[in-house]
């Protein structure tokens, strides 16, 4: 069984709140001139799924409990939960499943 591969996600405090994204979207959103050249660097944040980034984000900022989007679904692959209304991600196996 494959591991799933650890993403890194970045949250910034911009002036109208919050983001979070993976590096690669937030570097795309600072090449179009979407992220603020004036917003904050909050932390990095290491996880398999966006689930777990977003969990992570929420306790950080004081946030409500993270809701994932659906119903957490056995992978068809290795049988871990995971969210497909949502990201889709595996955590254990990286699989990638879409729909509900």
């Amino acid at each position: 069984m494959n591991q799933g591969t650890k993403q890194r996600f970045e949250a910034w405090r911009t002036e109208n709140g919050a983001t979070l994204g993976t590096t690669s979207s937030i570097a795309e959103q600072r090449s179009k001139g979407l992220l603020d050249a004036e917003a904050e660097h909050l932390y990095t944040i290491e996880a398999y799924t966006w689930e777990e980034a977003s969990a992570i984000h929420h306790l950080r900022m004081g946030f409500e409990p993270y809701k994932p989007q659906g119903c957490a679904k056995p992978c068809p692959k290795c049988m871990a939960l995971l969210y497909p209304e949502g990201s889709g991600q595996c955590w254990r196996c990286g699989h990638v499943a879409h729909g509900g």
